[in-house]
């Protein structure tokens, strides 16, 4: 959702949209400069890739999906790449 501006808006509303499509370009600039505040609520390793997700406000959560370089549990922090599966407010998933 965050790759298509149209399908956004229509979910979420034009201002709501347009606030998501910043959250996750900021979330993404921040993870690759290594600014984010914290780390992930969790990670789970899933196959090749790690399933992570990320505290953005009370109720808020990011759920982000990354390939794994190395067979540690860590292997997330070397990505190079990271892909958003889903946002949840308040128990609801956007997709």
């Amino acid at each position: 959702m965050a790759t298509e501006p149209k399908k956004a808006y229509r979910h979420l509303g034009s201002e709501n949209g347009q606030a998501f499509i910043g959250l996750v370009a900021d979330f993404r600039a921040a993870f690759f400069a290594g600014d984010l505040p914290m780390g992930p609520l969790s990670a789970t390793k899933v196959e090749g890739t790690f399933e992570l997700d990320w505290f953005v406000s009370t109720g808020c959560t990011l759920k982000t999906v990354i390939a794994a370089s190395g067979v540690g549990d860590e292997a997330w922090k070397d990505a190079h790449r990271i892909h958003l599966k889903a946002i949840v407010i308040e128990g609801e998933v956007f997709a």
